[in-house]
């Protein structure tokens, strides 16, 4: 990590937002399409992309698995059929209102539209609840619950129900029976949908969900347990119905992939070439997003 010009400075998961997304391919694509196009093409774009490296801190792609059924879950996938999900952290509000309006990743991103109009956005603020030791991101198996609060409660109700009453019950009964390699609670923060406005998410739902959880499991079969072990679903059913309304409420049961990570401890990202001026990625960016057709001023070498 020597790069003079990258400087990494992780701070506590806490204080860190995050700001996430589920998306969707265009519904005449096929899945292995899309996913060709998020898994290479996005992220050599974002790669190369000053403002990104700038200012998002840790960038995680997760991967929809196919084979889950609702069976399998306390709640049920989404009838939206999302395809994946994005967490991007930062550290404040001014860094992600910069991706979406910086002209640098207007140019290169907004032109690569690979998927639909429709994306579900949260931003929240995560708290780790249970981690195992040894942990490492990616790969395995994450379940990802996007709750609805019930009608009658505040956002500060919902909150202490879910940290202080269900997240015991969470650890009590997963936790207890080996099932669970992390535990992530991601509250919602205030999101105004008038920022994206002219982006591509201008068509997407904002702040719809009062809260994400994260699961973290080694397979599909640890996590199915959660629903047809009676002796585990029904102490987390009931401690959710306190505080979830399971209409709109839905799941999502993905692998996770680290594309890059200034944030996490003893997890840390190499620097990016992007960030080093005297590397070929700058040198190839500062000649511009476009117009590569017309003729730029010559710069000959002096002579003598």
């Amino acid at each position: 990590m020597s790069n003079p010009h990258f400087e990494i400075r992780p701070l506590p998961h806490g204080e860190y937002l995050k700001f996430l997304i589920c998306a969707r391919r265009k519904r005449e694509d096929t899945q292995e399409r899309y996913f060709y196009e998020w898994g290479n093409i996005h992220v050599s774009l974002m790669l190369t992309t000053p403002a990104v490296l700038q200012v998002f801190k840790r960038y995680i792609q997760h991967y929809a698995i196919s084979g889950v059924t609702d069976d399998m879950l306390l709640y049920p996938l989404s009838a939206m059929e999302w395809d994946n999900m994005a967490d991007h952290w930062l550290v404040s509000n001014e860094d992600l209102l910069i991706s979406l309006t910086d002209i640098g990743y207007v140019q290169r991103m907004q032109p690569h539209s690979f998927g639909d109009k429709n994306f579900n956005l949260a931003l929240c603020t995560g708290e780790v609840v249970f981690q195992k030791a040894g942990f490492r991101s990616g790969g395995g198996v994450k379940l990802t619950h996007w709750f609805k609060k019930r009608p009658e409660l505040s956002i500060e109700a919902f909150n202490r129900h879910w940290r202080d009453r269900y997240a015991p019950v969470f650890l009590e009964t997963a936790g207890g029976a080996g099932l669970v390699r992390k535990y992530v609670q991601n509250r919602q923060l205030e999101l105004d949908r008038v920022m994206f406005k002219g982006t591509l998410f201008e068509h997407g739902g904002v702040g719809e969900f009062a809260g994400v959880e994260e699961i973290w499991f080694d397979s599909l079969e640890s996590l199915a347990r959660l629903k047809r072990d009676a002796s585990l679903r029904g102490p987390l059913e009931t401690a959710l119905a306190e505080f979830v309304d399971p209409e709109g409420s839905f799941s999502m049961v993905t692998t996770e992939r680290v594309v890059f990570d200034y944030a996490t401890p003893g997890e840390l990202s190499p620097p990016p070439a992007i960030r080093d001026p005297g590397s070929l990625e700058t040198q190839v960016v500062a000649q511009g997003y476009r117009d590569w057709n017309l003729p730029k001023p010559v710069m000959d070498t002096p002579v003598g």
